[in-house]
């Protein structure tokens, strides 16, 4: 199977953090952001190779990150390639579902299903025993409990029936769901092919929450249930965000949750 990573964002929100150092390689607890992602990807057993999508201007940040996780992951057979999209300036972006097209195009849809994440996000609980349970026949997605309306207001919100995804709310004005659905999606091949018709039929570039809900009617679309603690999730989208993650972890632990939890939440 494939992890798409989508870094290619020029963390205009992050600035002035940003201006030499891109927002997913910034450092949290002395290590990049992305580095906490990688950690569970290495323990995906099925995963065959990480393909990380990334702006011009930051290519050459992330093609000196990479070579010390080859050397982690090559003996596992898992390769790993930086993907330039070209974009230079925060103007041209092509989104994130515009840059999980380009990835698409270069690798070739894969036949198993993938992984499709951003990479500014650090999960309080192991990411892998759904990774290692994910089989490619349906799409999943997490489902987070946010206690904090003015925080699900800045996040895509599901609406689900048990365990269904019958639709995402992109930043909405009552968010009265209680379930966040980050940037972390495990896709099916069915759920690949329809990156590029949904763009072709004017879908929204820029938001994978919108491409999901477009998934969602014609596809089965399930949701990861996760216990209704928090924050499983800290996104460091801001300064504040990335300052508030650094003195929560310097109180509390990293893991809210053990594998044993995660993997009663998919039965």
């Amino acid at each position: 199977m494939i992890a798409y990573l989508l870094c290619a964002g020029f963390g205009t929100r992050m600035r002035p953090l940003t201006t030499d150092t891109p927002k997913s390689l910034l450092s949290l607890n002395g290590r990049p952001i992305l580095d906490y992602l990688m950690d569970e990807l290495r323990d995906w057993q099925g995963l065959d190779a990480i393909h990380i999508v990334v702006n011009h201007r930051d290519a050459d940040a992330f093609r000196d990150w990479a070579p010390a996780w080859r050397s982690v992951l090559d003996p596992l057979n898992v390769s790993l390639t930086i993907h330039d999209d070209g974009v230079s300036t925060p103007d041209d972006q092509l989104g994130a579902v515009g840059d999980l097209h380009f990835l698409l195009e270069k690798t070739s849809l894969p036949d198993d299903g993938a992984l499709v994440s951003g990479g500014d996000s650090l999960y309080r609980f192991p990411l892998a025993p759904l990774l290692n349970a994910f089989t490619g026949t349906t799409t999943r997605a997490l489902a987070l409990h946010e206690p904090d309306p003015a925080q699900r207001k800045q996040s895509s919100t599901l609406r689900l029936r048990e365990e269904r995804v019958e639709g995402l709310v992109e930043h909405p004005a009552d968010a009265s769901s209680t379930r966040i659905c980050p940037s972390w999606y495990l896709l099916s091949p069915n759920a690949l092919a329809s990156v590029g018709p949904y763009l072709d039929r004017g879908g929204d570039s820029d938001t994978l929450g919108r491409f999901l809900d477009a998934l969602a009617q014609p596809q089965r679309v399930t949701a990861i249930r996760l216990p209704k603690q928090a924050p499983l999730r800290l996104h460091c989208n801001t300064p504040t965000d990335l300052e508030r993650t650094r003195r929560l972890l310097d109180r509390e632990p990293r893991l809210l949750l053990n594998a044993d939890q995660v993997r009663a939440c998919l039965n």
